[in-house]
C-alpha cells in the first residue's frame, strides 16, 4: 500500500514538473526581435528591404513576414530542421509612400506563434537630394537618396561649394567662393567633374535656379549694388537684370511654367515674399507680416508656395495659395526650421531643421515630409552643417 502511494506520488511530480516546463520555462525563453531596420527607418519606394529578426524557442519551424496584416513572405526552417536559435531574414519590396507597420511571426511545432513587436517603415519617393555640408572642413556640395542612404561627395577642393540646383539632365548649378576671391555661378557634369565657371563677375553671385526648361538660370548678384535678380542662359550668355529695387533681394524660386519667380526682399528691416513676371516685370507681394517671411518655394502644380517664417515665435515651415492667401503652419521644431523645396510630384518637402547634435549653423540637419506637415523623417544626423537641400531627378549623375 505504501509502494502505491509512493508511485502515486511520484507521478503526480512528474506530471507537475512538465507542466512548470511547458508553462512557464519555455515562454521565458521564447520570443522574436527584429533586428533591422531600426523602427521608423525610412526606405526608397520600389527598394527591397532586407528585415532581419532573431527567434528563440524550442521546435521553431516557420517564420512569416506580416506588413500592414497581410502575410508577405514565408521561410521553412534550414532543411526542414526544428531550430531553438534562428536568425531570419525576410525580403520585402517597399510599395506606397508612407508608413508601413510590419511584424515577424515564427511557429513552433506546438502551433504556438511568436511574433515581434511591430515596427514601422517610412517609405519615401525614389530620387536624391543635392545639398551642402561643411563635414569636410569646407563645404561642399554631396547628394544622398531621398531616405538618406548611399551618400556621394560631387565636389572636392579648397572652394566653397554651395546652394545646388539639379537640372533635368543631370547637370548641376552651386555657387562657388574661392579663397581670397568672390562668389561665382558654376555648373558641372556630375559624371565627369568637369566644371565651369558661368559668372566671374566683380562681387558676388548666388542662389541659382535653373528654370523648369533647363533654358534659363536665375540667381542674385550683388555687382551693382544691392543684390537683385538676374536670368542668364544655361552656358552664361544673355545676361539680364530682372529686379532692380532699393531693398535687397535674395531666394528666387521658379513658377513650375517659368513665367514668374518668387523671391524674399527686405524692406524696412522686415524680409516677405514676393513675386515678377518674367516678361513685364509686375511685382506683387504676397506677405506682409511683421515677423521674417523667407526661403519662398512653388509647388510644381503652381497652386501652393512653401515658405519659412518666424510669425508664431520660432522659424517654422509653412505653405500658401499662390496669391498668399490661406498661411498654413507645417512644421513646429523647438528650434526651429528653414528652406524648403517641394518634390518633383509636389507630395514632399525637404527642408531643414535645427535638430542637430551641435550648435548655431551646425545644429542645421535635413529632414524630408509630406507637403500638408505630416511624416516628418530625418535624413542626417551629426555635429555638422547640413544645408540647402534641393530635390534632383533620380538620373545619371546624382
Amino acid at each position: 500500500m505504501a509502494l502505491m502511494s509512493l508511485a502515486a506520488a511520484l507521478v503526480c511530480v512528474a506530471l507537475f514538473l512538465l507542466t512548470v516546463d511547458r508553462t512557464l520555462l519555455t515562454p521565458r525563453t521564447s520570443r522574436v526581435v527584429v533586428v533591422s531596420p531600426a523602427d521608423g527607418s525610412p526606405t526608397s519606394e520600389g527598394e527591397t528591404v532586407s528585415i532581419r529578426a532573431l527567434a528563440t524557442g524550442p521546435n521553431l519551424i516557420r517564420s512569416e513576414l506580416w506588413a500592414d496584416g497581410v502575410l508577405v513572405e514565408t521561410i521553412p526552417s534550414p532543411e526542414g530542421e526544428t531550430m531553438t536559435s534562428w536568425s531570419i531574414t525576410h525580403s520585402w519590396v517597399a510599395q506606397g509612400q508612407g508608413p508601413h507597420q510590419f511584424s515577424v511571426r515564427v511557429h513552433d511545432l506546438s502551433g504556438r506563434i511568436l511574433a515581434s513587436s511591430p515596427s514601422v517603415l517610412q517609405v519615401v519617393p525614389l530620387g536624391r537630394i543635392a545639398f551642402a555640408t561643411d563635414r569636410d572642413g569646407n563645404y561642399e556640395i554631396y547628394t544622398m537618396r531621398t531616405d538618406g542612404h548611399e551618400l556621394a561627395r560631387l565636389t572636392s577642393g579648397p572652394e566653397q561649394d554651395r546652394e545646388p540646383s539639379c537640372s533635368r539632365a543631370g547637370l548641376l548649378l552651386f555657387a562657388s567662393t574661392a579663397v581670397g576671391a568672390g562668389t561665382d555661378i558654376w555648373v558641372m557634369d556630375p559624371g565627369s567633374d568637369e566644371r565651369i565657371n558661368l559668372t566671374a563677375a566683380v562681387g558676388g553671385d548666388h542662389s541659382p535656379r535653373w528654370a523648369p526648361d533647363d533654358e534659363m538660370i536665375a540667381f542674385v548678384s550683388d555687382r551693382y549694388g544691392s543684390s537683385q535678380v538676374y536670368l542668364m542662359g544655361p552656358d552664361g550668355s544673355g545676361l539680364f537684370q530682372l529686379t532692380a529695387q532699393d531693398s535687397p533681394i535674395e531666394q528666387p524660386s521658379w513658377a513650375p511654367d517659368g513665367s514668374t519667380l518668387l523671391y524674399a526682399e527686405e524692406r524696412d528691416g522686415n524680409w516677405d515674399v514676393f513675386s515678377i513676371s518674367v516678361d513685364e516685370g509686375t511685382l506683387e507681394r504676397l506677405t506682409e507680416d511683421p515677423a521674417q517671411d523667407w526661403y519662398p518655394a512653388w509647388s510644381p502644380r503652381g497652386d501652393r508656395i512653401a515658405f519659412a517664417s518666424g510669425r508664431q515665435g520660432s522659424q517654422q515651415i509653412y505653405s500658401m495659395e499662390a496669391d498668399g492667401t490661406e498661411p498654413r503652419r507645417l512644421t513646429a521644431f523647438p528650434s526651429g526650421a528653414e528652406q524648403p523645396q517641394w518634390s518633383p510630384d509636389g507630395g514632399w518637402i525637404v527642408f531643414v531643421a535645427y535638430m542637430g547634435r551641435s550648435e548655431g549653423l551646425r545644429a542645421r540637419e535635413i529632414y524630408i515630409m509630406r507637403s500638408d506637415g505630416s511624416d516628418p523623417i530625418r535624413l542626417t544626423d551629426n555635429a555638422f552643417d547640413d544645408t540647402e537641400p534641393v530635390w534632383c531627378q533620380q538620373g545619371e549623375g546624382y
